[in-house]
């Protein structure tokens, strides 16, 4: 019998140590100390042996029942304790000021082309925006690019299914938007554009651009000459100037290279200008007559202009920035200065 005590008391203190919960706890309490109990079915047993051993028997259970009755205690306040801690560390007290979230921010990009959407907006210009998945009709055909001439090699392009190209600029919005107006027209596009070229700290295979087009009677190079300096005027400061120098895009005839003078140097000439004083910014020229034959418009009647330069660019130069890919590596380091 006493060794059979023992042995109930190990393992009854075994149990009760590994208890999680309550209702383990409590069931492990009528295991042991319950009226059917594994305990109270041995002290009713007392009462058979014999007058020798009933003293020392029941001396141990009652010293057993203690010690299972004070394991129990112990064990019902450790359990109580941890769940007044979890309840207080997870209770949603709605009075307290809620965590501060940290919100994020417009892209630099974003917020650049939203500068040079509002200044080109105040001359008066409409923005449109476009796919960038094309048709080769567009991207190319109806710009006076026909298929296999030369002329396509310029753009580097990225070639789907089904004659879709990853659009290689932003020009092919000109027809798209000339499907539904009619002249006096004056439109900005700005987006995003493909071209299969090596990514260095100029360069990338995809960036985004901005596409101008006027189109009215009587419109002249001076008309264009005259707006894209107002607008590096207002992008830069008003000691900018402009100049053209000669070129060649299919879409326009003539065709112009726009430069601005240096920023870094006032027209001085320093390494990043090549010592020439001039930054090459955009392409330009006034709109080919095929192309506005294309849309449907009669180039004895209205004329046009049109230029396109890359937003990377001009960001790049509006805050010192030396490598395109900066804006495109998700860098928050880079990203949270602006």
């Amino acid at each position: 019998m006493q060794d059979r005590l023992e042995k109930l008391r190990r393992k009854a203190l075994e149990e009760l140590n590994k208890a999680k919960d309550s209702m383990f706890l409590r069931d492990l309490e009528i295991k042991y100390l319950g009226r059917k109990g594994e305990l109270t079915q041995v002290l009713r047993k007392i009462k058979d042996l014999s007058e020798k051993e009933k003293p020392v028997i029941g001396k141990l259970a009652n010293e057993i029942k203690k010690d299972l009755e004070s394991a129990v205690s112990e064990t019902k306040r450790v359990l109580e304790r941890t769940s007044e801690e979890k309840t207080r560390l997870t209770k949603l007290d709605v009075t307290w000021p809620g965590e501060k979230i940290k919100l994020g921010h417009l892209h630099p990009l974003t917020q650049f082309q939203r500068k040079v959407e509002d200044i080109f907006i105040s001359m008066g210009f409409e923005i449109v925006e476009g796919p960038e998945v094309e048709t080769e009709k567009y991207n190319f055909d109806l710009l006076n690019i026909p298929k296999d001439h030369p002329s396509r090699d310029l753009w580097d392009t990225f070639y789907l299914e089904k004659g879709l190209v990853l659009r290689t600029h932003t020009s092919p919005m000109q027809l798209r938007a000339m499907e539904k107006r009619k002249p006096p027209v004056r439109l900005i596009v700005p987006g995003r554009v493909y071209r299969h070229e090596a990514t260095d700290a100029s360069h990338e295979a995809m960036f985004y651009q901005y596409e101008g087009l006027a189109i009215d009677k009587c419109i002249s190079v001076a008309n264009l000459l005259g707006t894209l300096k107002s607008f590096f005027q207002a992008l830069y400061g008003p000691q900018v100037k402009i100049r053209s120098s000669g070129s060649f895009f299919p879409f326009t005839e003539p065709s112009l290279e726009i430069s601005m003078s240096c920023l870094i140097c006032q027209g001085e000439g320093c390494p990043v200008c090549k010592q020439s004083g001039w930054l090459e910014m955009l392409g330009a020229g006034m709109v080919h007559p095929t192309v506005l034959k294309n849309m449907k418009i009669d180039p004895e009647i209205y004329s046009g202009f049109a230029f396109g330069g890359g937003l990377d660019r001009l960001m790049m130069l509006y805050y010192g920035i030396n490598d395109i890919r900066l804006s495109y590596k998700g860098d928050l380091r880079f990203l949270e200065q602006f």
